[in-house]
């Protein structure tokens, strides 16, 4: 009897796919309508990243609505606190700011695996949830975090693209 072996990532790949949800072959871009509560991933605006923690006022994300952040190398960004994924010398990161208006929970969303770290000052919020977006919405990555009315701050470390679409809103 010969026998034949498959390296199980095959055959893991072939029972489960791929662990790109959001870039599926099968996802033809414009043919998917976004559910209720995604609107604002469809048309995102431009943003400059901070390098620094000063640089923030000029980089202001707006709640609801997706910006596609242009991020810098990562060596040149001088984050508020150290990530603990803070990527290497080809990888790219950047900060932004949001406002919370009321107490919630608010979700960030990203379509890839780019580390992020919500700071409220200098003082890391803690995710309370984590999952996959919508299938064929381009959302790789979805992190709740349950925040006070205020300014925070969000990382973001180790992106192998430099321009990514980023939405943080509020979860009902």
């Amino acid at each position: 009897m010969k026998r034949i072996f498959v390296p199980l990532s095959l055959v893991l790949f072939a029972c489960y796919g791929s662990s790109a949800r959001a870039d599926d072959a099968s996802c033809k871009s414009g043919t998917h309508p976004l559910p209720a509560g995604y609107d604002g991933w469809s048309n995102p605006s431009s943003l400059n990243a901070a390098t620094q923690a000063d640089g923030l006022s000029a980089s202001i994300l707006t709640l609801g609505h997706a910006a596609k952040i242009h991020l810098a190398h990562t060596p040149e960004v001088h984050f508020a606190q150290r990530p603990a994924e803070p990527g290497g010398s080809v990888s790219y990161s950047g900060m932004v700011a949001f406002e919370v208006p009321k107490d919630g929970t608010y979700r960030v969303m990203l379509p890839n695996k780019t580390w992020i770290d919500v700071l409220g000052g200098t003082a890391p919020a803690s995710s309370t949830h984590h999952q996959h977006g919508p299938d064929c919405s381009g959302i790789r990555k979805m992190v709740d975090f349950s925040l006070k009315t205020g300014t925070y701050t969000l990382q973001l470390a180790g992106s192998g693209q430099q321009d990514i679409p980023v939405m943080v809103s509020a979860v009902p």
